[in-house]
């Protein structure tokens, strides 16, 4: 969601250092149609990450890589589901990461790290779970490999990379993105092809899960959603790989 400053074609793509200050009031605008608020789909994903990641004893420390955390609207829900997590979250927006540190003042075990190359983020030991929402899409094709590359250097032999991403065949989901400020100039990525990039980056164990079908009117649905996740037409898809 927010790696412009990772990138050599910056002026093709979104800074998000100028996004920082109204970001939230431009994604529940345009998110309107669906009529949640933004922070529900922040919550959905950190819940249905948990879900899946499954369950971990209370006295074991989760070591957690937010990658391309932005604004920090995901912190509060990874301490809710995850209290015993120890999280790194690192983005290239020093904006974004001084909003960040400031929303999140009270919530513990927190360390903010603003980068401009992924090459920087090297750590003493290696992360239980790697989380990237809505990230990709901003990476240029040719550098999205490299990247996935070196985080899975970054990766427990038994941890798992999270990536969230727009699913292009949703039709809200492709209507939404079109007429967003800081898509623009981005493309959404097909589950395959994302697919594709994290097999090429070394990992063995892939699997895609549809999420988000149904908008709040139909929310009585909800419940069911999570037996159709393997339906290529919710509003957004995870890939968990290791």
């Amino acid at each position: 969601m927010k790696l412009t400053g990772i990138l050599e074609k910056r002026e093709k793509l979104p800074d998000f250092d100028d996004y920082a200050d109204n970001y939230e009031s431009l994604v529940k605008d345009n998110i309107k149609a669906s009529g949640f608020h933004p922070c529900y789909f922040d919550e959905h994903k950190i819940r249905t990450l948990v879900s899946d990641f499954g369950t971990t004893p209370r006295d074991k420390t989760v070591r957690f890589l937010n990658f391309g955390c932005g604004i920090g609207k995901s912190a509060r829900y990874i301490y809710k589901y995850l209290p015993q997590s120890e999280t790194i979250s690192v983005d290239i927006s020093k904006e974004s990461i001084e909003r960040a540190k400031k929303r999140n003042k009270d919530i513990p075990n927190v360390t903010y790290q603003h980068f401009n190359h992924v090459s920087e983020l090297k750590y003493d030991q290696p992360f239980d779970i790697i989380f990237a929402a809505n990230v990709f899409h901003h990476v240029p094709d040719e550098l999205r490999l490299p990247i996935l590359e070196h985080l899975r250097t970054l990766l427990s032999p038994d941890g798992y990379l999270y990536i969230f991403e727009h699913n292009p065949f949703n039709p809200l989901t492709k209507a939404a993105f079109n007429t967003c400020e800081f898509d623009q100039g981005c493309k959404m990525i097909p589950a395959r092809d994302m697919c594709e990039n994290i097999r090429k980056a070394g990992f063995k164990k892939i699997d895609t899960n549809y999420i988000v079908f149904f908008p709040k009117p139909l929310s009585v649905f909800i419940p069911y959603e999570r037996y159709l996740n393997w339906l290529p037409i919710g509003a957004q898809y995870y890939i968990k790989a290791n």
